[in-house]
């Protein structure tokens, strides 16, 4: 009798406890109804470029097959190399195909090859996207009974070394957990430990409160970013192209952001439980829809516009920019303002719910 006394009782704290009702109820309606679309391995919704140095009845043929195809979104004509060159770099496109001007001469022959230029910064994606426009081609020969060679460039990372996809991206999202964990911790263990009131009466107003608990957070994490940067280039061989200068600036941008996210998390939360929770709640769309699993591509329309709130999303474009192509000041600098106004965004939220909270 005392046990089931014991779990009627702890029933009853849960459902008087507004935050636990909504992590056991809405929380895992609204993570199936992302997640279920966020989490596939399946390349959709493709973005590529033709170039089409032929012009010939056989090119168009194969332009009209790849077009159709129900994972092509959109097939966009470019005029030279340079210009589907700066469209991977900017990731308009994931790969584009170029069709020789001897194509239709040479149809039939050993000499048909057409050339398909990957982005191999995504080089799981990259490798989908071939095996499609590998189908396309195996399904003219059938048709025409002409063999057909695909010939294959990967930009950026012609040897598709899985250390240059995935260490880039680690390199955002391990620091992500960090800064977030730490900030989010901040508050809430002064709480736990009865010092909060002690700094609430101290000569502190509640912004110096707030970056006091910012900035050691966030100069751990870059410490943390320095010794991953090491491991990236000494230990995994990750080329590194581009300008120290510019990948510290977008390290701190990102981690002052999440540090507000977690600052924000913190003052929310009244135990460091509640604020772990917080900070995975927030972590688990992150990764799902920035681009760190699957392409924000595939990801459906109504929900896309979501994943423009998610710092790890400008992050992993600029780390692996800044890695393997050597990423300039003024291309990342779009990257840089939206991480940094949104972490505008998320401290100044930080600072109103604390204040509010203090009186």
């Amino acid at each position: 009798m005392r046990l089931l006394a014991l779990i009627k009782k702890e029933f009853l704290a849960i459902r008087s406890d507004k935050k636990s009702m909504f992590v056991i109820i809405a929380l895992p309606l609204i993570q199936i109804l992302i997640f279920s679309f966020a989490a596939t391995t399946e390349v959709k919704h493709m973005d590529l470029a033709v170039f089409d140095q032929d012009g010939s009845y056989q090119s168009r043929e194969f332009i009209q097959e790849v077009k159709g195809s129900k994972y092509v979104r959109n097939l966009i004509n470019v005029q030279n190399y340079e210009t589907a060159e700066k469209m991977i770099d900017t990731k308009k496109i994931i790969a584009f195909i170029v069709i020789p001007d001897n194509f239709s001469t040479h149809l039939g022959t050993q000499d048909s090859k057409i050339q398909l230029i990957l982005d191999g910064r995504r080089s799981n994606t990259a490798q989908v996207v071939e095996g499609y426009i590998s189908q396309i081609l195996m399904k003219l020969q059938s048709k025409e009974d002409n063999p057909l060679e695909l010939h294959l460039h990967y930009l950026y990372n012609q040897n598709l070394n899985n250390f240059w996809w995935i260490v880039p991206n680690l390199f955002g999202s391990i620091t992500m957990l960090l800064a977030i964990i730490l900030c989010a911790l901040s508050i809430t263990r002064e709480k736990e430990l009865g010092t909060y009131e002690q700094i609430l009466v101290s000569p502190l107003n509640s912004y110096e409160i707030l970056l006091g608990k910012l900035i050691p957070g966030l100069i751990i994490s870059v410490l943390v970013s320095s010794v991953i940067l090491c491991l990236a280039i000494f230990i995994y061989k990750v080329p590194f192209l581009g300008s120290l200068t510019l990948l510290y600036a977008g390290v701190v941008i990102f981690l002052f952001t999440i540090s507000g996210v977690g600052l924000f998390i913190s003052a929310v939360c009244k135990t460091q439980q509640q604020a772990v929770l917080g900070s995975f709640i927030f972590l688990l769309p992150s990764f799902l829809l920035s681009g760190f699993t699957t392409p924000v591509e595939n990801i459906p329309s109504w929900l896309q516009p979501l994943s423009d709130i998610i710092p790890l999303k400008y992050y992993i474009i600029f780390i692996k920019g800044v890695f393997l192509r050597g990423m300039e000041f003024h291309t990342a600098l779009p990257l840089l303002v939206k991480m940094f106004l949104l972490g505008v965004v998320s401290l100044t939220a930080a600072f109103v719910l604390f204040k509010k909270k203090v009186g």
